[in-house]
C-alpha cells in the first residue's frame, strides 16, 4: 500500500457533507487526548464548530504527514497549534487558507488509510455540545490487544470474609494503562460517513417511559468496602446499570452506521423499568447522551465515574452493557465478562450468561470469560460487563436496531439477575 502511496504522489480522501453543509462555519474549539484503553492506542482530536462542514483528508506520499481541510471555516478561537503524543501524532498546526481551514498532522511514523478515522457528532442542544468533528489517528505497529480481557491483575486483590461480606475487591494503586475496556473497537478502512440512523427517532417513542434523573453520589465518601447482599429474591437489591459509551464517545460503530452507545442505553432503560416492577432499586450510570465525567474525560476518569456511582450508592450488583466488534465482519455471539479475583461475580457472570448466550439471530455463546476491566476490578460488589452481539457483524447490527431484540436482551438478563439473587 505505501507503494501505491508514492505512485500517486497523495491519497486524497473526500469526506462526506456533514448534515447537508452550506454555510461557513467557525472552528472554535480543538481538544485531543490519547486513548490506551482500545485495543490499539490511538490520539483523538475533536474539533467543535459553530455550523456543519465539509471536509477532505489527504495522506502525504511519506505517510507522517496527514492534511485535514474544512471547507468554508475559519479559524475562531481554536489553537493555532497543539503538541499531542510523540508515539502516535505528535502535533497539529491549524492555519487559514482562503475561506478553508487547513489542518496539518505531524505523525512519527507513516500512516495509512486504515490508522484514520474521521466522523461527526451533531449539535446537541440538550448537553449544549456543538457540532463536533472527530478524528481518530491510531498508532502504528502496534497489534491488537484482541486477547487483553483475560489478563490477570497487576496487584493481589484483598478479600474480606465477614458475615455481612461476601467479598470485598480492593483497587490496585496504579491501574496499567492498556486494561480498560475499548472506546473504539475496530479501527474502519474508509472514511465513509455512516449512514443516518432514523432507528433513534422511534426507539425513544418505545422506550420505558419514566422520569429522566441524573444518577446522584451520596454525599458521605465513596466507601471502601460494600456489604452487598447475594440472597433473598431481587426485590430490595440495589442494581446499577452502565450503558456503555455515550457522550463524546460513540462506542464501536457498525457497517451501516450503527453507534455502540444507541444501543446500549435503551437495553439499560427496558431492563430498568423490569427490575423496578420486580422491586429492585436501579440506577442507571447515565440516563441520556452523556458522558458520564465530563465531555472528552480520559478513559480512567470516565471509567472510574462510572465506578463511583456503583461504589457510592452502594450496590448489590453492577452490570455494564456493551456491544463487541471486530475487524472481521463474520465473527459474532454474546459474552460475559467478570473480575478473575471475584467468585461472586463469576457467578453472576455464569447467571446472566445461561439467559442471553443462545439469543435468536445471534452467532452463539461465546461463554464467560475473566475479564481484568477496570470497571470490574474497580468495583466493590458482584460485576459483570455483557457484550451483547457484535455490532460490526452486519446480521447482528441489523438485530441491534430493533427494538424486540432490545427488549428481549433486557428480559433475559432480568431472569439472570433473578437466578443469581435466588428469587
Amino acid at each position: 500500500m505505501r507503494k501505491l502511496f508514492a505512485l500517486l504522489g497523495m491519497l486524497v480522501l473526500v469526506l462526506p457533507v456533514l448534515f447537508g453543509a452550506t454555510k461557513a462555519a467557525n472552528v472554535t474549539d480543538l481538544h485531543w487526548v490519547t486513548r490506551n484503553d482500545a485495543p490499539i492506542p490511538f490520539v483523538r482530536m475533536v474539533f467543535s464548530l459553530s455550523s456543519p462542514v465539509q471536509a477532505t483528508a489527504s495522506i502525504s506520499a511519506s505517510g507522517t504527514s496527514t492534511t485535514l481541510v474544512l471547507k468554508n471555516a475559519t479559524l475562531a478561537g481554536a489553537p493555532t497549534s497543539i503538541m499531542m503524543d510523540d508515539g502516535i501524532a505528535k502535533s497539529a498546526t491549524l492555519s487559514q487558507s482562503g475561506s478553508d481551514t487547513v489542518v496539518k498532522i505531524e505523525t512519527p511514523k507513516a500512516i495509512d488509510v486504515e490508522d484514520l478515522k474521521v466522523f461527526t457528532l451533531k449539535k446537541d442542544t440538550v448537553n449544549n455540545k456543538p457540532y463536533r468533528m472527530v478524528v481518530d489517528i491510531q498508532k502504528k505497529g502496534v497489534a491488537p490487544r484482541e486477547n487483553y480481557y483475560g489478563k490477570k491483575p497487576v496487584a493481589p486483590v484483598a478479600e474480606k470474609a465477614t458475615a455481612k461480606v461476601a467479598e470485598a475487591k480492593v483497587p490496585a494503586k496504579e491501574p496499567p494503562k492498556a486494561e480498560v475496556k475499548p472506546a473504539v473497537k475496530v479501527v474502519e478502512k474508509s472514511l465513509a460517513k455512516p449512514k443516518a440512523n432514523t432507528q433513534a427517532k422511534t426507539e425513544s417513542k418505545a422506550a420505558p417511559n419514566h422520569p429522566i434523573v441524573l444518577p446522584t453520589m451520596p454525599e458521605k465518601p465513596v466507601p471502601e468496602v460494600v456489604n452487598y447482599r447475594t440472597k433473598g429474591g431481587i426485590g430490595g437489591k440495589t442494581i446499577v446499570l452502565d450503558p456503555g459509551h455515550g457522550g463524546s464517545d460513540p462506542g464501536a460503530i457498525g457497517p451501516t452506521g450503527l453507534q455502540e452507545k444507541q444501543v446500549t442505553l435503551p437495553i439499560a432503560e427496558y431492563l430498568k423499568s423490569i427490575l423496578e416492577a420486580k422491586g429492585a432499586k436501579v440506577i442507571l450510570t447515565r440516563t441520556t447522551d452523556v458522558d458520564v465525567y465530563g465531555p472528552h474525560a480520559s478513559g480512567v476518569d470516565e471509567l472510574q465515574a462510572r465506578v463511583n456511582v456503583a461504589n457510592g450508592n452502594r450496590a448489590d450488583a453492577f452490570i455494564s452493557i456493551h456491544i463487541n466488534s471486530f475487524s472481521n465482519p463474520n465473527v459474532g455471539g454474546i459474552a460475559t465478562y467478570y473480575f478473575d479475583g471475584s467468585d461472586q461475580s463469576k457467578k453472576l457472570a455464569s447467571a446472566v450468561q445461561g439467559q442471553i448466550a443462545e439469543h435468536s439471530g445471534f452467532n452463539g455463546d461465546r461463554g464467560i470469560q475473566p475479564g481484568n476491566l477496570y470497571v470490574l476490578r474497580h468495583s466493590l460488589m458482584p460485576s459483570i460487563l455483557v457484550e451483547l452481539g457484535f455490532i460490526s457483524n452486519p446480521k447482528e447490527e441489523g438485530h441491534l436496531k430493533e427494538t424486540s431484540t432490545r427488549q428481549e436482551f433486557a428480559n433475559e438478563l432480568a431472569k439472570g439477575l433473578e437466578l443469581y439473587f435466588g428469587g
